[in-house]
């Protein structure tokens, strides 16, 4: 356990990164004293083992997940890093209790100096944002900072100028990846309620099934095939809003995919290319269905997985990818089957039940050729697809007019 209080910057004298893991030298003046192998200590807010020690210097150990889920694996010999020794029950707590257990990375979106400080606006995952509360804890590359300003997609802390001088902030520089880590305080409350929430959110959620049916033809087998002009409808609910649904069609499916989306507000295009449906390791359940624009990607999948993902997940029982752009890793659960409305019939689709690392259940259609989203749920959102329509004469009225496919 730490406290977010850096007592000194370190420098790596040497570094050694491979597939297998990481192996980093960092020398200090002040904090190595008193470490010996097998203690632990804050690197950039990483909590690390001590595998060796040396004079003015020590030796750590980093397996492939820490240099996954922090910038560790971006630094280099020469760069300075926050060092803070593990606390004991006797000290003072001068900044909140910080585990060492970095939860995502952020970007430094902009420094904007005001007065004798420094504001850093810094991007975070929703992972991380939903534990954040305006003049609450966070801890930035082993800092202990007060969120000055909070929104949807990133955060504020003021640097006062002691704390500048004392740490590595003085070297951020704009698009700069830091380490997060949420305050664990809120993490133990959402963890003590989140199981009571989502089983009576799956319960009203259930309430929902069959409200929107659209017309063609029966399908084979309880399986469906995907092709142009086919029509699919999606529910998003949350803890805080109504349901919301929003309507997909088909322009192209295979190799490349090009949808046509509209909601209630909004609409659009998406145009995934044939390296992203073949290649993808990221994924978004949202992000890419921006407001009124053509998107392009080659890298990013949304709602269908990529080959890649589908095979891992089938063949070795779990995938390492990125949503939107925070690590998880997704593991294969179990096979079944589940209820779709599809050309106005109730048809029982075969489906995988997949589970990631920060509290997602995922259900996707069992079909290397159309892997798609059938349902996404977390303790506070929920998304399903509600029907589905596979006749290329079926009509839909747009509310306004949408982009042409090219």
């Amino acid at each position: 356990m730490f406290t977010g209080i850096v007592q000194d910057m370190g420098k790596i004298l040497a570094k050694e990164q491979s597939e297998d893991g990481a192996s980093f030298e960092i020398g200090s003046e002040k904090v190595l004293a008193d470490l010996k192998p097998g203690d632990s200590i804050s690197v950039d807010g990483v909590c690390l083992t001590v595998a060796e020690k040396m004079k003015g210097a020590i030796r750590l150990e980093l397996a492939p997940e820490t240099l996954r889920c922090t910038n560790l694996g971006e630094r280099r010999s020469g760069d300075q890093v926050n060092l803070e020794l593990s606390a004991k029950l006797t000290d003072f707590l001068g900044g909140h209790l910080v585990q060492g257990h970095v939860d995502q990375t952020g970007e430094v979106l902009a420094i904007t100096p005001e007065g004798n400080s420094k504001i850093f606006r810094i991007a975070a995952p929703a992972e991380i944002l939903r534990y954040c509360t305006l003049k609450g804890s966070i801890t930035v590359n082993g800092v202990s900072l007060t969120l000055s300003a909070l929104d949807s997609e990133s955060f504020e802390v003021t640097i006062i100028p002691h704390t500048l001088k004392v740490t590595n902030f003085q070297q951020l520089e704009v698009g700069n990846s830091v380490n997060l880590e949420a305050d664990v305080v809120s993490k133990y409350v959402e963890s003590h309620v989140s199981k009571y929430v989502e089983s009576h959110v799956r319960r009203l959620l259930g309430l929902f099934v069959g409200f929107f049916f659209l017309s063609s033809t029966l399908l084979l087998g309880g399986d469906f095939a995907l092709g142009p002009k086919s029509i699919l409808v999606y529910s998003n609910q949350s803890l805080e809003q109504k349901e919301t649904q929003f309507v997909l069609r088909l322009a192209r499916y295979r190799p490349d995919i090009f949808l046509e989306w509209e909601s209630r507000t909004d609409q659009g295009t998406i145009h995934l290319h044939r390296k992203a449906v073949s290649k993808a390791g990221r994924f978004t359940v949202s992000s890419l269905f921006d407001v009124g624009v053509d998107v392009e990607s080659s890298e990013v999948m949304t709602l269908w997985l990529s080959e890649k993902m589908y095979r891992d997940l089938i063949e070795k029982g779990e995938a390492r990818i990125a949503l939107n752009r925070s690590p998880i890793t997704l593991t294969l659960k179990d096979a079944g089957t589940y209820s779709l409305t599809i050309n106005k019939q109730v048809e029982e689709i075969p489906v995988i039940h997949v589970e990631d690392n920060r509290k997602g259940s995922w259900t996707f259609h069992k079909s290397g050729e159309n892997p798609l989203l059938v349902e996404y749920v977390t303790p506070y959102f929920h998304q399903y697809l509600k029907t589905v329509s596979t006749d290329p004469s079926n009509k839909l009225r747009w509310i306004n007019e949408l982009p042409p496919v090219r």
